[in-house]
């Protein structure tokens, strides 16, 4: 697949089929996250991948959590739109069935620069890690769907603290399985580029 057909196709999948996810797979496409460009070639990411089912019911209990918190807020973004906030409250709730979700932090760790903080520009190398994880996904026929529900609704350190409590704040989930459907390419918005 060449890179422009793999970003011009790839959809946020938000239900899959119970098929496992390859160890290898899952390596592939985590080694992809850590090739993505970083601001001062800090490599600020930390990524955790959820595969079991211990792992991943613990990780549903705070899924739970989010819908609690989140879909208020859905309600009065999509007012005169219920299916939507149906159809996020039903995907919220088990992450449409994904075996697999990885987890993206920022990374904090002593052998960094003291003077480079947790900036935005920090937070822009993990989202390009995560870009490249999904992109290499699709690549493997495994459909994504990028998450930030979990921080919005303010468990992010409930994540962290569950999962990963050394390893920086929580930026990101990232669901990973085999699509059980084809969602279709929402329109694209007028007037979001020139050329002078």
């Amino acid at each position: 697949m060449e890179v422009k057909e793999a970003m011009l196709t790839r959809r946020s999948v938000r239900k899959y089929k119970s098929q496992a996810v390859s160890d290898e797979d899952l390596r592939d496409i985590i080694d992809a996250a850590l090739y993505a460009p970083s601001a001062t070639n800090v490599q600020p990411w930390y990524f955790l991948a959820l595969k079991s089912q211990e792992a991943m019911d613990r990780f549903r209990v705070i899924l739970g959590k989010t819908v609690e918190n989140f879909i208020p807020e859905l309600q009065k973004r999509f007012p005169d739109n219920p299916q939507v906030v149906a159809e996020t409250e039903n995907f919220l709730k088990n992450i449409g069935g994904a075996p697999v979700c990885i987890l993206a932090f920022l990374l904090k760790h002593e052998d960094d620069d003291p003077n480079y903080k947790e900036t935005f520009t920090k937070l822009q190398s993990v989202s390009a890690g995560i870009q490249n994880m999904l992109l290499a996904a699709w690549e493997k026929g495994l459909g994504s769907c990028w998450m930030t529900a979990i921080v919005n609704a303010g468990l992010g350190e409930d994540i962290r603290g569950e999962f990963a409590p050394d390893h920086g704040s929580l930026v990101a989930a990232i669901a990973i399985g085999y699509p059980d459907h084809a969602p279709k390419a929402p329109k694209r918005k007028e007037g979001r580029f020139k050329i002078i």
